[in-house]
């Protein structure tokens, strides 16, 4: 494996490489290729990807402004993959990276377009004192000063999201039960089965809904929050595709589909109150409406590129 990413590593150094991607991404090209190659370092499974889905993947990221580095929780590259019995052992087969926006990145994707003043989601305890009105979806704190961190018997009961309207002053609130999260992620997440589901070698699954299920909540209220919120038309596509993108994955048993590497978050609720942290590398601001669709099923010149590219490199494998 060592070796593997050894490899991928020095093509994403190469002088090709960085020449390709100077054309594509011009001053912050230096910063995605070293971003992308400690992504690799950090999850060395993506090293078994085709290098063309990993670096067009990792674009996804780049274009709207996003680190795929899992510490910062804007966006990340996981790599799924199959599982086949070879000589009496398991041994994965044909990975492929998915992008995934994280709730960091959604609120640095709303508050850059400026219609938003404030956008955050935090985990609501039972320390709160939540009372929710599901009628007039109203959210009501009667302890706004309870702190979990202090407290060794905190029990989650939901997870909230909120912003604040330029115009109006207003704070938009959205909270939902855990009940409601746990329903969510059964029904629209092929890999999850229920908080407490283990396969049957007694290990619970890697997806996001599994090592992250705070932080996937959160995103989720958040991203039903803001079905009626001001913002861009790329950003609304870019949460469709996410949706898509996470019914899509799935883990279920070694015969079918695996997911490597899940990115760890499990915020807090002063971590998801918290503003965004700054990028490991962070491009010149980009015009929203200049910037290649990375969700088109279309193909622009920088991607077409990439594929020439990568015919003329080969394969890493």
């Amino acid at each position: 494996m060592a070796n593997e990413v050894a490899s991928v590593q020095k093509l994403i150094n190469s002088d090709k490489m960085q020449e390709h991607f100077a054309q594509v991404l011009k001053d912050n090209a230096p910063s995605f290729l070293s971003g992308l190659s400690t992504l690799i370092g950090l999850n060395p499974d993506l090293a078994k990807t085709n290098m063309g889905d990993l670096t067009s993947t990792a674009m996804r990221a780049a274009v709207l402004d996003l680190s795929v580095l899992p510490d910062l929780g804007e966006a990340y590259v996981i790599p799924y993959g199959k599982k086949k019995k070879i000589n009496g052992e398991w041994v994965t087969t044909d990975v492929k990276p998915q992008f995934q926006l994280g709730y960091r990145g959604i609120i640095k994707l709303v508050q850059n377009t400026g219609l938003i003043s404030h956008i955050g989601g935090s985990v609501v305890y039972e320390g709160h004192q939540a009372k929710y009105n599901s009628l007039f979806d109203e959210l009501k704190i009667g302890n706004e000063d309870y702190d979990p961190e202090t407290d060794e018997n905190a029990k989650k009961v939901g997870y909230i999201a909120y912003y604040t309207d330029v115009k109006t002053g207003e704070r938009i609130v959205k909270y939902w039960s855990i009940q409601r999260a746990v329903k969510h992620a059964a029904e629209f997440s092929e890999s999850f089965k229920g908080l407490d589901y283990k396969d049957k070698w007694g290990n619970t699954p890697k997806t996001p809904w599994y090592s992250n299920f705070d932080a996937m909540a959160i995103k989720t209220v958040m991203k039903d929050l803001l079905k009626f919120a001001p913002k861009t038309s790329k950003i609304a596509q870019a949460l469709a595709e996410d949706d898509r993108e996470e019914r899509t994955a799935v883990d279920v048993t070694p015969e079918i589909h695996d997911v490597i590497d899940a990115p760890e978050a499990n915020p807090t609720i002063q971590e998801a109150q918290s503003e965004p942290a700054e990028p490991a590398f962070k491009p010149e601001a980009i015009n929203d409406d200049d910037i290649p669709n990375p969700f088109s099923d279309a193909k622009t010149e920088e991607t077409a590129g990439t594929d020439k590219l990568f015919d003329e490199i080969g394969d890493i494998k």
